[in-house]
């Protein structure tokens, strides 16, 4: 359908449906927030579609132009407006040669979430200026703190209710299918459920709440918990000490971004300086080759067994620090985000890891290469230790077949014009061809020339 107000009529129809629960802080986010980038008249079509009577049926476009007493080109701009900010989805459809419309409300974003767009944001600032963008923030998402004289007794989810740790970990499977059917987010997937069984988020909720930390500043960050303990092999009285670092217990706001620069430095501190050796049988991956890990079987399962059992930054330390190197802050990126993406067990990781400083001896993890390689497992669906084992071996023995030599090309030979050949060649054919009496002028020809060049020089 072209995209013009001309398709619109006052006896078109319309109707209006809510995608979200509007509540008191939607209308003001409405009025402070998105009123100063969309005008007042795309505020007043949104809140006139919300407030229609019966808003359900279909009804004319002539009665929202009435209510507004605006005509259909101011209408159509409104529209937009709502559109572009995502207040409003619009859909069509035509039956019997008659178009209607529906026009879908959704809620203003959270304070919080508005200034965490930067499209909206950005629009804003240059709407109201910088002096009056930093008193919204300030006074939209501020939380009022309580007086000196009071004193917060508030119980948090773990206080009233018991959680067994096992049932967070490895989620119902009523809640898990429901799940599937809500619609999708930018929310990280769901982690898989053999990568956080064991790992007890209950003992986790206990020793934050002695900390004085509530748990309320972690909802939402499940995901990252559970990606940060698979990469570093956190338990969880190491995982609270880390939260409680990147929480500001003035505001109870969790930092997730200070939350890994904290757990990444941590990390190079304790592991500096520490030798391979002094890790046990961590550094047993790095003592040969793959080549020669699957000639010998022992040594095969003991790189299995110490893949199935250290976390991938732990192991990659052990390999780097094998080879006296150090691993770097980048790598830890690399890793995380390996974990994060949830394609592969830890133990796979850490044979891709192994694959790529120890069978292709590169000094430092490179991201181009592993994602060619987790593209290559993921589609093999490499889904354990020993298929990867496996594919590490197809790739070798490929790499050691030798290739096929080109075949050589024939050379010509070139066969030269009878007047490049050497003139001497030449004077003896052209005489054998002479008759004896011809041959005898010539000799006659060429012994007056001998005469006179004989008499020049006399002179």
């Amino acid at each position: 359908m072209e995209d013009s107000w001309h398709q619109l009529q006052p006896k078109t129809g319309f109707l209006v449906r809510l995608a979200d629960r509007l509540t008191d802080q939607s209308w003001q986010t409405l009025t402070q927030l998105y009123q100063p980038i969309i005008g007042p008249s795309a505020a007043g079509l949104y809140s006139a579609l919300f407030w229609l009577p019966e808003r359900s049926n279909y009804k004319r476009h002539a009665t929202i132009l009435g209510l507004l007493g605006m005509d259909l080109a101011n209408f159509y701009q409104a529209r937009l407006r709502l559109e572009a900010t995502g207040l409003l989805v619009t859909t069509y459809k035509t039956r019997d040669e008659l178009t209607s419309f529906t026009y879908e409300l959704h809620a203003p974003l959270l304070p919080v979430d508005f200034f965490k767009d930067d499209l909206l944001s950005v629009q804003l600032l240059g709407v109201v200026g910088e002096e009056l963008y930093r008193t919204l923030v300030t006074n939209t998402t501020s939380k009022p703190l309580p007086a000196n004289d009071e004193q917060d007794i508030t119980k948090n989810f773990l206080d009233v209710f018991h959680v067994d740790g096992q049932e967070l970990s490895r989620l119902p499977a009523a809640i898990t299918a429901t799940r599937e059917t809500l619609p999708t987010s930018s929310a990280a997937p769901a982690i898989l459920p053999t990568q956080d069984e064991d790992f007890d988020f209950k003992l986790l909720g206990e020793i934050l709440e002695h900390s004085f930390i509530e748990t309320q500043a972690l909802r939402g960050q499940r995901q990252l918990l559970l990606t940060e303990h698979a990469t570093y092999g956190l338990d969880e009285v190491t995982m609270a000490r880390y939260v409680g670092e990147a929480t500001d217990l003035a505001t109870n706001q969790f930092n997730a971004e200070q939350f890994k620069r904290i757990i990444a430095q941590h990390f190079g501190q304790q592991h500096r300086g520490v030798t391979a050796a002094a890790m046990g049988t961590q550094a047993t991956p790095a003592a040969q080759p793959a080549s020669q890990v699957s000639r010998a079987n022992s040594a095969e399962q003991a790189l299995l067994q110490v893949a199935s059992k250290t976390a991938p930054a732990v192991f990659l330390q052990a390999i780097k620090q094998k080879n006296g190197g150090y691993v770097t802050d980048g790598e830890q990126r690399i890793v995380r985000d390996l974990v994060s993406r949830q394609l592969f067990p830890e133990a796979v990781l850490n044979l891709m890891i192994y694959h790529v400083l120890v069978d292709e001896d590169r000094p430092t993890l490179n991201k181009n290469l592993l994602d060619t390689i987790a593209n290559d497992w993921s589609r093999s669906k490499i889904t354990t230790p020993q298929l990867a084992i496996q594919k590490i071996r197809e790739r070798q023995q490929a790499a050691r077949k030798p290739r096929q030599s080109r075949p050589r090309q024939s050379t010509v030979k070139e066969t030269l014009p009878d007047w490049a050949k050497k003139p001497a060649a030449n004077e003896e054919t052209a005489t054998a061809k002479l008759t004896p009496e011809q041959q005898t002028q010539l000799q006659a020809r060429i012994a007056k020339l001998k005469d006179r060049n004989a008499q020049g020089k006399e002179e």
